[in-house]
């Protein structure tokens, strides 16, 4: 009997061990989330252009689809990729790219809890995620079928790997390579993790050189690389796209694409400055859904001025107890330097900070990330490395942090082309500041809070509570039953029932690859806006195209064409058919 109830005592102890686990609460939290998320995204449908191209291009990768005229072939191709395997199984709808998308999402978050927990306990890690979480670009974009989620989860991967494999097992680092690969092929500007990444190497040299395997360790990585750049080339070619992804990456590297016509054209290098307390909670709880899918279109909540408020001080109270701690042998109190010699070292500081922005203002791209680099790593040398009073290795870390949200800020904010969801690339670093100052600034009042017998970790967690009940409360107030894609959806199959010819027709549309999709035929491209609404010259267009139906769905008001008469209406879809 004893020993039965020692056994049941032992399993009621680790279960209990295991639901009070910090880790295993972020998956239940995250995995509940996520199966809510997709239940709206399903319903609502996709909810913009590019996840049309991603269907399009894995209905290519499965070999049940072909190129047409809409077909951009050499976008990211992993995410088409692993959708074309639910394809191949069989289930060819939208929603497997939601539910491919829903599982990476899950990862990433698994990912960055690790990645924090390098810097912070277990309390403080999950706090992080869950903020993380709570960020309205990443909330309202979890499962859409977007590039930029997976692409920052295996992000995320690749800089744990990375720090850990410098930490805690060498071993690691033969994943970083692999991780990096395939963020990139998530989405191609992960690739800029790659300044994060020597970055960090580059603080870390001393540490690297008394790595005992390291030749080892480097041939290996070598021999990674060989393959990868390989595979990857062959994929390519494959594909018929290397010319054009090159072309692609010399364009934005060199400043010289500019997409005037699109929408989201914007050349105001302080949009992502601008919005930032957006990012972290937008507001009111009732809405339109493009405030939460676009926080810049929303107003921040009382939440995202406080948390910033609190987080400001929390850094200023982190950087005074910095130059504060014992044995600090920073250049301007080392009495063994010239005062010469630290004017000139602080006034190389002041000089690349200025270049900076010159830079940055200027929207020099390349320029300002060298710069940025050299700034950060002048500042460690000469500020910071000799600080033997403070760890070392929790300082590398909020180096690292922030070389990865100021390359992707300068990088977002120079190109041409800006939309909020961007933002991705930056939230896992902006996660990481508000859990260091606000975890500062608890610490800062320790004593007291620990004399009304709370503990500070709770405060952490419960401020990462009110923000993700925040974020969900308004994702509900302003989730739609539906978005237009499905009028558009409903639109072809009804054009499928009304014209049993329709695949041998010239059909024309403003959301070409979307129609493209449900009908399962070539689509012409038919933008109203391009001829500045004159009736007369689109008209003049579907003409001269020979187009039989055109399908009209992103116009404020559906256009009067000559020649055409609308016989059927969708919410805001009109199929108009040639008289």
């Amino acid at each position: 009997m004893d020993k039965r109830k020692n056994q049941k005592r032992n399993i009621f102890e680790s279960l209990k061990k295991i639901c009070c686990d910090p880790l295993f609460i972020l998956i239940l939290v995250t995995v509940v989330l996520t199966a809510y998320l997709l239940s709206v995204q399903m319903r609502i449908g996709v909810p913009y252009w590019d996840v049309y191209n991603y269907l399009n291009n894995a209905l290519i990768f499965a070999g049940i689809g072909s190129e047409t005229s809409n077909t951009i072939i050499y976008l990211s191709p992993m995410l088409p990729f692993l959708t074309s395997l639910f394809f191949r199984m069989g289930y060819v709808s939208i929603n497997a790219i939601f539910i491919v998308s829903a599982v990476i999402f899950i990862i990433g978050v698994i990912g960055l809890y690790f990645l924090l927990k390098e810097r912070f306990n277990a309390i403080g890690s999950l706090t992080g995620c869950l903020i993380f979480i709570s960020f309205p670009v990443v909330f309202s974009w979890a499962v859409s079928g977007c590039t930029d989620i997976p692409g920052i989860s295996f992000s995320i991967w690749t800089m744990f790997f990375l720090v850990a494999g410098l930490k805690k097992n060498y071993k690691y680092l033969y994943l970083v390579l692999p991780t990096f690969v395939m963020a990139s092929l998530m989405r191609y500007t992960s690739g800029l993790t790659l300044l994060p990444i020597l970055f960090y190497l580059l603080i870390n040299k001393d540490h690297i050189r008394e790595i005992k395997n390291l030749k080892k360790i480097v041939l290996g990585v070598i021999i990674e690389l060989g393959v990868l750049i390989t595979a990857v080339t062959v994929f390519f070619v494959r594909l018929k796209t290397a010319t054009s992804v090159f072309s692609l990456f010399t364009s934005i590297a060199s400043s010289s694409f500019t997409g005037t016509e699109d929408v989201a054209y914007n050349t105001n290098v302080f949009y992502y400055i601008q919005n930032l307390f957006n990012y972290i909670s937008v507001g009111p709880f009732q809405g339109y859904y493009q405030q939460i899918l676009n926080p810049s279109q929303g107003a921040p909540t009382l939440l995202s001025y406080f948390i910033s408020l609190i987080v400001l001080f929390g850094i200023i109270f982190y950087i005074h107890r910095i130059f504060s701690a014992k044995n600090v042998k920073v250049a301007f109190k080392d009495g063994k330097i010239l005062r010469t010699n630290k004017l000139i070292k602080l006034g190389l500081i002041l000089v690349l900070f200025i270049l900076l922005l010159v830079s940055f203002y200027s929207q020099y791209f390349i320029l300002s990330e060298i710069i940025l680099f050299a700034f950060l790593y002048v500042i460690y040398v000469i500020l910071i490395k000799n600080n033997t009073g403070f760890e070392q290795k929790n300082l590398k870390l909020d180096f690292m942090f922030l070389s990865w949200f100021g390359a992707f800020l300068i990088f977002q904010s120079t190109l041409p082309l800006k939309v909020d969801r961007y933002f991705i690339t930056m939230a896992p670093a902006l996660a990481y500041f508000i859990v260091l100052g606000l975890s500062e600034f608890i610490g800062k009042f320790k004593i007291q809070i620990q004399k009304k017998k709370v503990k500070p970790g709770l405060i952490c967690l419960l401020v990462a509570l009110i923000f993700l009940s925040c974020s969900t409360a308004t994702f509900i107030g302003h989730a739609p039953k539906k978005t237009f894609t499905v009028d558009i959806d409903h639109s072809c199959q009804w054009l499928k029932g009304y014209d049993p010819d329709y695949k041998d027709k010239i059909i024309c549309s403003d959301y070409p690859n979307a129609v493209n999709w449900y009908l399962e035929k070539d689509i012409r491209a038919g933008f109203p806006r391009l001829y500045n609404n004159d009736d007369d010259k689109f008209e003049d267009y579907l003409q001269q195209i020979g187009a039989d139906y055109y399908i009209d769905s992103v116009s404020n008001s559906h256009p009067v064409i000559k020649g055409y008469r609308i016989i059927k209406t969708f919410g805001v879809v009109a199929i108009y058919k040639k008289i």
